[in-house]
This record gives structure tokens, C-alpha cells and sequence, in this order.
């Protein structure tokens, strides 16, 4: 499977719900899969107590969103993960398909404002804005910045001829209702590999530990 799409009678939330939670335990090396819910299209998208913003109210997506995939990890560090799951044709078949793959990390630093990665226009290349005592100690390590454009593309399709543009969204945010620690937000798109396609979770937790390092 070239690209997370699923058709004919593949093409329901449990199908897609089996094959998400499938790939995460094979990137992540668990042993078994997490579990998944899904969400109606109509509702927020989270469940309540969830790190992750409810869903915004237009997807930025050329196709309707048919439902939400939310998990909620322990392993091997605590993550929460919402996959939009489209709806479309693939000829004259019904299809799902992944839309945006939004992730919350738990970090252990503290801030105290929002930190996010900007968009500048232009040939200008997105850095993190926000608070300076902690911008500056993220935008020193040339490679996390890198690692955090590479992580939030700005344009989505199935093929170079068929792409659109979609919003870029990296933060960091105090965490809600407690003193200590922050959250980290990516929304992502999956990637096609050689032989199915990868939902970056290994990359995401892999940036947050980086965070972590650079603001220790």
C-alpha cells in the first residue's frame, strides 16, 4: 500500500482504525497495538481530559473528514495521536484516506507562553517565535529546527501533480491545569515507504526528547 488509502469493503473505521494502530506498533517498536477510538466527524475530536485542541472547524482538506482516529499511548513515552480519516472515490469505489496526523507530547521543561514554529513568507525559512529566553535556545541547534520544518510539510496530495497547501502547526504550550511541564504539539502528514507508509510517530517523539534536551 503506496499510501494510507483504504477502498471497497476496506474502506470503514475499523479497517483503518486495525492498520493505523498496527503501523504505530511496528514504528514504535511495541509489543502490541495501542488502542484506538473513533470519533465522530461532527464532534470535537477529543475525548475529555484530552492534551489535544478540539478539531478546527474547516479541516484545510480538499475532501469531507468521515471521522476521527484518537489514541491515547503510554508507550514508549506517553502520547496522545488524532488521525483524520477522509472520505472520497478511488474510481467508482468508496475510499478512506489520512488526512492530518495531530500529536500532544508531554514534556517535562516548563514554559510560560506559547512557542510556536512561524510561517514567514517569502524565501524566509520558519523558525520558532514566541518567548526570547526559550526561542533562542531552540533556534541555536541548526538540526531541531530542521527537524521541525521537515516534520510539518505545507503542501499535501497524492502526487506532485494533484498537491494543495495546509496550515503548518508545531507549538509548544504550558501544560493546561498544572504549574509544571508543557505539551507539544505536530500535526503531520503520513509518508509513503517502500512497502506501506509510516505515520512519523517515531520522528515526532523523537524531536520531543530533543526538545527536552535543548531546554533543560
Amino acid at each position: 500500500m503506496p499510501a494510507a488509502i483504504w477502498t471497497g469493503r476496506n474502506a470503514t473505521p475499523e479497517q483503518t482504525a486495525a492498520d493505523i494502530t498496527a503501523a504505530l506498533r511496528d514504528e514504535l517498536g511495541l509489543t502490541a497495538p495501542p488502542l484506538a477510538t473513533t470519533l465522530p466527524a461532527e464532534s470535537t475530536g477529543v475525548p475529555a481530559g484530552s492534551l489535544l485542541p478540539p478539531r478546527a472547524r474547516f479541516s484545510g482538506m480538499p475532501v469531507p473528514t468521515h471521522c476521527f482516529l484518537y489514541i491515547d499511548a503510554q508507550s514508549p513515552r506517553p502520547f496522545e495521536l488524532r488521525a483524520s480519516v477522509l472520505t472520497g472515490r478511488s474510481g467508482i469505489r468508496r475510499s478512506l484516506g489520512l488526512g492530518h496526523l495531530l500529536y500532544a507530547v508531554p514534556l517535562e521543561p516548563t514554559v510560560t507562553s506559547i512557542i510556536e514554529l512561524n510561517t514567514p513568507g517569502g524565501a524566509t525559512s520558519a523558525r520558532f517565535a514566541g518567548d526570547p529566553a526559550t526561542t533562542d535556545r531552540l533556534n541555536q541547534d541548526a538540526r531541531l529546527v530542521d527537524a521541525a520544518r521537515a516534520l510539518t510539510p505545507t503542501t499535501a496530495g497524492p502526487d506532485r501533480n494533484h498537491t494543495w497547501q495546509v496550515a503548518r502547526r508545531l507549538a509548544i504550550e504550558p501544560l493546561p491545569e498544572s504549574p509544571e511541564g508543557s505539551v507539544l504539539l505536530v500535526q503531520t502528514l503520513h509518508r509513503p515507504t517502500t512497502r506501506a507508509w509510516s505515520l512519523c510517530a517515531a520522528a515526532v517523539l523523537d524531536f520531543a526528547g530533543r526538545v527536552e534536551t535543548a531546554l533543560a
